[in-house]
């Protein structure tokens, strides 16, 4: 028997023996158990290699070289194991991909020669020839890729291992390395630089089994890594840790309590307890109990809440104290908010218009804010603890029904508006809503509101009234209203009332929606059109007295919304239009004949004035006659202005002061005397010119006659002061 043949059958004691031994020492840590089944394999493959090199015969060799099929899975649970220890295993696909590549070269050894090509016979004895084939390579770039991943992990963890546990766990990692780095160069490494050696990959895997069994012998590994791993809890936490010997002097502080005290633990060592934290009582009398108390720290002190408790030895004995707690200085902040936020609170509920209240599950009125008082007219001392079914009596009876039901309903709000009858008997509308309040999966009770809608109520119905009193009043207005939109380039129409649709011979639905010139063309086509332009560009209404629609006549009003739409009232103005035509033409035909009575009156005057002219001659006293000849022209003067003017009803009182007092001038011959006549714009009716012209006649005459001897000025002078 050769030296590899007994140093194989060695392995494979070696690895039973130290896998079992681990694995009874804790048969529930994940570790012993990955690292069984690793010292199992290794044993499985260490026998393997055993009948290869005993093997007597090329065909017994090949038999053991295929039995030798699963060292693919060597490497990963190497790496397995090292992701247990360092805790990065997070979820399962992580060990998918490392264990599925390994399952599919072990069947492709275990089936094929694209990995392993057979037996070789070497001075050593009978060994593995490697096939040179892309899975060959593949095979080994996967396997040097996964032992290089389990390398890198192992640096890292041993980098941020504390002194401690770096000098406890080098056992470790020295037994899962050292078979990835005698893998490297027996397998890998030497055959590549020409050195043709034995594989010594399951002894040296066997090796590192026998480390990893000799390290929980001296340092009880596998019992000293949960140890490792509460001390990286205490020193990671962010509660603080202090603890002391039975006389409560310091002997070990975590990083949380140098955090909060300002300290490093150099200056905490071998003070007293109660020299970092401050204690109500005695410090034996807070064993076991969480109290609330204070850390000394540089900046002042830190309120913390704090558990003490003793220490066990191996014996049961107390051998020190642990004090434990956490920084409240947030709690308390929180509190203080909570408390100025609650204070808000309670003004903003005692001060609101509306009103807020609480009821239990048993539907009793718990709380109830002041404004419930204002809304309802019952006091606080009246309401609370009766029972919301009670205070359904208070409803007015018309709406108790729908919110009982309403209330008893399983909803996860009710929402209800209702009337509350007041202690005067009078009725305000209210609305109420409510939401369920829960604790532990079940409703606790309800908070509700209550606000007083009463005028809002009042004032919808009004709004109601309002609008079916407009509906009514567009639905049955003589006038035609059309309602259109402006569009992009013109109008829609958006609605019109039946006069509208009877004026323009179509029906609202339709049209309504539809371009303004396909749906009223009529409209359209007119003058409307443009106005409709100008008031959609402006504010102010339009008003178009005369519009020719067709065979009618219409008088128009456009105005502008405030929403942006623009309403036309068309009112038929036909019939009017034919009686203002008709009265029209018999004004003129009056106005007419009354002009000629006035043209036939003058002419009677100057007839009478003529026959006057012609007794001057026979008679001796020509004075009288000139009197009455003036006073029948200045007669005759009004008559034949009215015939003259446009406005046959009045007399333009300068025209006819001029023409008046120049013609009695020349009756009289008086050239000697100037007249000077300053009349305002002044029209008189006949009824006031006629007196007037007789009396400044009478004037005029007499100031002929008596007021001058050789010569002289007549002023006369007409104003109007209403």
């Amino acid at each position: 028997m050769n030296t590899l043949a007994l140093i194989s059958i060695a392995a494979f004691v070696s690895a039973i023996i130290s896998g079992i031994y681990i694995f009874v020492k804790n048969p529930k840590s994940r570790f012993n158990r990955a690292l069984l089944a690793f010292s199992v394999l290794v044993a499985y493959l260490s026998l393997a290699d055993f009948g290869l090199y005993i093997s007597e015969s090329y065909g017994m060799a090949a038999l053991w070289v295929r039995m030798g099929f699963l060292w693919p899975f060597v490497v990963p649970v190497i790496l397995h194991m090292v992701m247990i220890f360092t805790g990065r295993i997070r979820r399962w696909y992580t060990l998918a991909a490392i264990y599925v590549p390994a399952f599919i070269f072990s069947v492709l050894e275990l089936t094929t020669s694209l990995i392993t090509a057979g037996p070789l016979l070497t001075p050593w004895g009978w060994t593995f020839a490697a096939s040179r084939s892309a899975a060959y390579d593949l095979s080994t770039i996967w396997g040097f890729a996964v032992g290089l991943i389990a390398l890198a992990l192992v640096v890292i963890h041993l980098r941020s291992s504390s002194s401690e546990g770096r000098a406890e766990g080098i056992y470790l990692f020295t037994g899962l390395i050292l078979p990835i780095i005698t893998g490297f160069l027996t397998d890998l490494v030497l055959p590549l630089m020409g050195l043709e050696v034995p594989s010594l990959t399951n002894p040296a895997a066997a090796a590192g089994v026998s480390i990893i069994a000799y390290g929980v012998l001296r340092f009880h590994i596998p019992v000293l890594s949960p140890m490792n791993a509460a001390m990286d809890i205490v020193r990671n936490m962010n509660s603080f840790l202090i603890i002391t010997d039975l006389e409560f002097r310091i002997s070990y502080v975590n990083p949380a309590a140098e955090r909060l005290t300002g300290f490093s633990a150099a200056e905490l060592l071998g003070r007293r307890i109660d020299e970092a934290m401050e204690f109500e009582g005695k410090l034996s009398e807070m064993m076991g109990s969480m109290v609330e108390s204070a850390l000394k720290s540089r900046d002042g002190l830190v309120p913390v809440v704090v558990s003490a408790g003793h220490i066990h030895g191996s014996g049961g004995e107390h051998v020190g104290l642990l004090f434990t707690g956490s920084d409240i200085s947030p709690i308390r902040d929180m509190e203080k908010k909570l408390q100025r936020r609650e204070e808000r609170l309670v003004l903003l509920t005692e001060h609101m218009a509306d009103g807020l209240g609480e009821f239990d599950r048993d539907f009793k009125f718990r709380y109830l804010s002041p404004s419930v008082k204002n809304i309802t007219g019952y006091s606080h001392e009246h309401l609370i603890n009766r029972s919301v079914t009670d205070f359904l009596d208070y409803l007015h009876p018309d709406d108790r029904e729908n919110v009982r039901k309403l209330i008893m309903c399983d909803d996860e709000m009710h929402r209800a508006t209702f009337r509350i009858k007041r202690p005067d008997g009078s009725y305000r509308w209210v609305e109420y809503v409510d939401r369920p309040i829960y604790r532990d999966g079940g409703v606790l009770g309800y908070v509700f509101g209550l606000r007083d809608i009463h005028e809002h109520k009042l004032s919808e119905e009004a709004l109601r009234v309002s609008r079916e009193n407009f509906r009514e009043l567009f639905r049955n207005m003589n006038a035609g209203v059309i309602v259109l939109s402006p569009a992009k380039g013109g109008f829609r129409v958006l609605s019109m009332n039946p006069a509208a649709e009877e004026m323009e011979g179509v029906v609202c639905g339709d049209v309504k929606g539809m371009e303004l010139e396909r749906a009223l063309p009529g409209i359209a086509e007119s003058s409307i059109r443009g106005a409709l332009e100008k008031v959609t560009g402006g504010d102010e209404p339009l008003h178009l007295p005369e519009v020719k629609h067709g065979e009618k006549w219409l008088e128009v009003y456009i105005y502008r919304l405030s929403t942006g739409e623009v309403v036309i009232i068309c009112g038929d103005i036909t019939l009017r239009k034919e009686y203002e035509d008709r009265l029209r033409s018999s004004l003129r035909e009056k106005e007419a004949l009354l002009r000629e009575v006035h043209h036939r009156v003058k002419n009677n005057f100057q007839i009478i004035s003529s026959l006057i002219n012609l007794q001057l001659n026979e008679i001796k006293d020509q004075a009288p006659l000139l009197d009455l000849e003036s006073r029948v022209k200045s007669l005759a003067l009004v008559h034949e202005l009215l015939y003259e003017s446009e406005d046959i009803t009045s007399i333009d009182m300068r025209r006819y002061i001029e023409r008046l007092t120049s013609s009695i001038l020349d009756s009289y011959h008086a050239a000697g005397i100037e007249l000077r006549v300053s009349v305002k714009d002044v029209t008189l009716p006949i009824e006031t010119a006629v007196p007037l012209g007789l009396i400044i006649n009478e004037l005029i005459t007499n100031s002929v006659k008596h007021a001058f001897s050789e010569g002289g000025e007549i002023r006369v002078k007409l104003e109007s002061e209403g």
